[in-house]
């Protein structure tokens, strides 16, 4: 049995979160039982070098403050709207490293696996912590090679449910109703947001 405070399991979760959904919510609670983590901290994107076109940090960030706010196990993070110019994933788990104590578990779709080799140093990324890949549709999950043989495969379910596909539902003025929480769904709507 763990002593309280030691070795802390924290799952990491980044994304544009733009919003975030409730395939977000219900795969980061699946990591977080079948890995025994003791938290997931959200990490919005803050200048990502693989998107052009997001929403304000700001108003990410206050969504995903509503997604997550009836889960105490979810945790947010603004570290990457502290770090200047393009956000890599490998400086801000260094960044996160240095105020959170524990072992560290980074959680990517295997969309984003299938390019880990783009990544800025992934060799580096990791020595620095665990990375977990969820399954997605379409996106096969290798393990071929020295980097893939140190990765944890996820069993969360595939929940075809994507950012993209809201926005787009409500530039068609179709429904987002069960997509995202209520709160998120509110918001969208009183900030007129993903009209254009």
């Amino acid at each position: 049995m763990r002593k309280k405070g030691t070795n802390k399991r924290v799952g990491i979760f980044g994304g544009l979160f733009d919003p975030p959904h409730v395939g977000h919510l219900i795969v980061a609670q699946a990591v977080l039982e079948e890995f025994s983590l003791d938290t997931i901290v959200f990490v919005p994107a803050g200048n990502p070098p693989h998107k052009l076109k997001y929403s304000s940090f700001k108003t990410r960030y206050a969504m995903t403050v509503l997604a997550i706010k009836d889960n105490r196990k979810f945790a947010l993070s603004d570290i990457e709207n502290r770090i200047p110019g393009k956000t890599y994933t490998i400086d801000v788990i260094r960044e996160l490293k240095k105020t959170t104590r524990g072992i560290l578990y980074l959680v990517i779709g295997s969309d984003q696996w299938s390019e880990i080799q783009t990544w800025r140093t992934p060799h580096a990324l990791l020595k620095e912590c665990t990375i977990v890949v969820v399954p997605r549709t379409g996106y096969r999950i290798r393990k071929n090679g020295h980097i893939a043989q140190k990765i944890l495969i996820s069993n969360a379910p595939r929940i075809d449910i994507s950012s993209t596909l809201i926005r787009k539902h409500v530039r068609d003025r179709k429904s987002i109703q069960y997509l995202v929480t209520p709160d998120v769904h509110t918001y969208i709507k009183q900030h007129r947001l993903y009209r254009k």
